[in-house]
């Protein structure tokens, strides 16, 4: 599909699932229409709110509404309506009208909470589509947008047409969730389901189908003929369950199975079976407070779903975390800066100016001290909550100012190798010089490197070329030959850093993740450039030193071979003179 299509596609879906919310929305700040009665698709009296018509007209749960069932009996908001009530064993009718209500604190919460949570999943599966299309990123997609029903129902106050569409549509394409979950977990992460996941994928693939049209059979045959279907729905909630518990089961298989970094990437999404199990539960044995904690853990499925389908390396939880509290505490200083600012200068000169200033004189103050100020908050949250992480940078600043030190290459390639594997806890390391005039960079130093793994690098090899045109760290899972390649590899390597000495390439330094299969995060890659800049200034200076030493020993073997001329050029005087005419020793 062109990506336009799909653009438009996800744009327009998006417009609609959210477009029909607002009202919903504006429960949160507007009385709105209740009647206070809530039944099951029998017409059996789950709940009554207090106080409310339903309440006042002396309906109590386990009351029945006789068949037909009125067509306003899920409609939301609920006009009035006529039906007759078994209760206490008589039958009476009643006309059940709406009143005003307001919601409460805790409903507010939780309306909103409930919207923020399906936003989340509607921007995270859109954003994986369509940065990973795919079969299996498709399925992801619809399945976030099909949860529009179960998370937020339907509310519509306006046309009886619009609100029918729209909820026979968002209800009976919610039945297809379950289905669609399965499919993703099938293809899972390769998109590529293959034996017995292959047969269940065709199975899924008529359930996407069935699901649907059977809760569309049972929604009209309660809100248009009338019928009682509780009984047909709890086996469409039967058979829903036992395909999320199918679904879960295969992400759990698919993460026993998975290897090395693959299993490091895929091993949050072990969330998504348990949420799922946690939503049979929810289905089964309904509850409020479950519910919520639910729709709270829920959130971190479409994250896992991305980490583990976007990125091409892992990363390190411990870097996303400790950015979001250096950022965060920094936010807070300065908000509750100026919030205290504010509330001083409001009581102390109120009828003045002087609050505008002086709010403009700390706006400024923290502009320019902004970078100080991240730097310390930077320090304090990673010395405080990431010790392991401080302690690393400072060994690797100790390491930095120590190898300027270094009389030999030897302890050089040792400091470039040996410390940052060990501060990190890297799975390996290694050191290619340059051979002169070969252009090749040959392997001297490795740890944790295989016999396989490549002892040279040639002049044309695509790291190299990458590493002389940029000068700068480059991570081998962005080193392509074109854009339909897969990236490089050697060894277990992630990340290379080239030497420069006098802005030319002499050595380079790859480096493998961590023992965890994280990747080097962007802070760690800084903490490795101060070493690797002062390990190029003291090759400079060990080469500086092996031409001084060799400038000397060429000067003495010049100053010695002077002296034995000049001694034979006076001993070929003394001759010359000697046998002159008229020398007495001359014959």
């Amino acid at each position: 599909m062109p990506s336009f299509m799909r653009v438009a596609i996800v744009f327009v879906i998006g417009a609609w699932v959210l477009g029909t919310a607002i009202p919903d929305l504006n429960r949160v700040w507007q009385p709105f229409p209740s009647n206070g009665l809530s039944t099951d698709y029998d017409g059996v009296v789950i709940s009554v709110d207090p106080q409310s018509p339903a309440a006042l007209a002396s309906i109590v749960p386990g009351d029945r509404i006789l068949p037909p069932l009125p067509r306003e009996l899920f409609r939301d908001p609920p006009p009035a309506m006529s039906f007759k009530l078994v209760h206490d064993g008589r039958v009476r009718a009643l006309t059940l009208s709406s009143a005003p209500r307001s919601l409460t604190r805790e409903e507010k919460i939780r309306l909103l909470a409930l919207h923020a949570a399906f936003l989340v999943f509607l921007i995270v599966g859109s954003g994986v589509l369509l940065l990973r299309p795919s079969p299996m990123t498709w399925c992801f997609y619809l399945y976030c947008v099909f949860r529009r029903y179960g998370d937020l129902g339907f509310y519509w106050p306006g046309s009886e047409a619009l609100f029918w569409s729209n909820y026979l549509a968002l209800a009976t394409l919610g039945g297809a969730g379950c289905a669609l979950v399965m499919m993703f977990a099938l293809r899972f992460p390769s998109d590529r389901p293959e034996g017995w996941r292959r047969a269940l994928n065709g199975v899924a693939t008529v359930l996407v189908v069935l699901l649907p049209a059977a809760w569309l059979y049972a929604l009209l045959r309660v809100s248009f003929f009338g019928q009682p279907s509780q009984p047909f729905v709890n086996l469409l909630d039967w058979l829903t369950s036992v395909v999320y518990l199918g679904a879960a089961g295969v992400f759990i298989v698919t993460l026993v199975q998975s290897r090395g970094d693959q299993r490091q990437r895929l091993r949050w999404i072990v969330v998504f079976p348990i949420v799922l199990v946690m939503r049979i539960v929810a289905i089964n044995v309904p509850s409020s407070l479950f519910s919520d904690l639910l729709a709270a853990l829920a959130v971190s499925v479409p994250l896992a779903v991305a980490y583990a389908v976007i990125r091409r390396r892992v990363f390190d939880v411990e870097f996303a975390i400790s950015r979001a509290l250096v950022y965060g505490a920094i936010t807070s200083i300065i908000a509750g800066t100026f919030l205290l600012l504010d509330w001083f200068m409001s009581k102390q000169f109120a009828a003045t100016r002087f609050t505008l200033t002086a709010e403009i004189i700390v706006a400024l103050a923290f502009g320019s001290s902004l970078n100080m100020l991240h730097h310390s908050v930077d320090r304090l949250v990673d010395s405080t909550l990431f010790r392991q992480r401080h302690l690393a940078e400072k060994r690797l600043a100790r390491a930095a100012a120590a190898v300027v030190h270094a009389e030999s290459h030897e302890a050089v390639d040792r400091f470039l190798v040996h410390e940052p594997l060990m501060a990190f806890d890297l799975t390996s390391a290694a050191l290619f010089h340059r051979a002169e005039p070969e252009e090749r960079f040959i392997r001297e130093v490795a740890v944790g490197w295989s016999e396989g793994d490549p002892a040279q690098l040639g002049p044309d090899h695509p790291l190299v070329l990458h590493l002389l045109a940029q000068g700068a760290p480059v991570r081998l899972a962005d080193v392509r030959w074109s854009s339909d390649e897969s990236p490089f590899r050697i060894g277990s390597t992630v990340l290379a850093i080239p030497v420069l000495l006098r802005e030319q390439v002499a050595s380079i330094v790859l480096y493998g993740p961590h023992r965890t299969g994280a990747d080097i995060d962007p802070d760690e890659v800084r903490s490795l450039l101060p070493l690797v800049e002062r390990a190029g200034a003291a090759y400079d200076h060990i080469e500086a030193q092996a031409l001084r030493a060799r400038v000397e020993v060429l000067t003495r073997e010049r100053d010695a071979r002077e002296a034995e001329i000049e001694k034979m050029l006076s001993r070929m005087r003394m001759q010359r003179h000697r046998a002159a005419p008229g020398h007495p020793g001359s014959s």
